[in-house]
């Protein structure tokens, strides 16, 4: 064996690895779903309340769409993320937990 994959063995033993990434994992997805999402929920709501404002200038469908479409659309995909994130969360616990 090489000296080059005796230092890499000895350096993926000595840290291993798959526990340090699924702590990276936790933390950045605990960090986004405590103070990332309500900094994206603030900047989608102005954003919402921007077009909807401007949607009474507009006249058929720009003014649906600025009014009912993009709102609908934009907390759509914030929910998803919500749920998507909640779910990642719940089943990293269940497997921190089983080990």
């Amino acid at each position: 064996m090489s000296k080059w994959t005796e230092v890499r063995d000895g350096l993926v033993s000595a840290l291993d690895i798959s526990d340090v990434a699924e702590s990276a994992k936790d933390q950045m997805i605990e960090s986004l779903t405590s103070d990332g999402m309500d900094a994206i929920d603030a900047v989608a709501a102005k954003f919402v309340a921007q077009i909807q404002a401007q949607a009474s200038n507009e006249t058929g469908w720009n003014a649906l769409r600025d009014k009912i479409v993009l709102p609908l659309l934009i907390n759509g995909a914030i929910w998803a993320m919500k749920i998507v994130l909640s779910k990642s969360t719940k089943q990293a616990n269940v497997t921190a937990n089983n080990n």
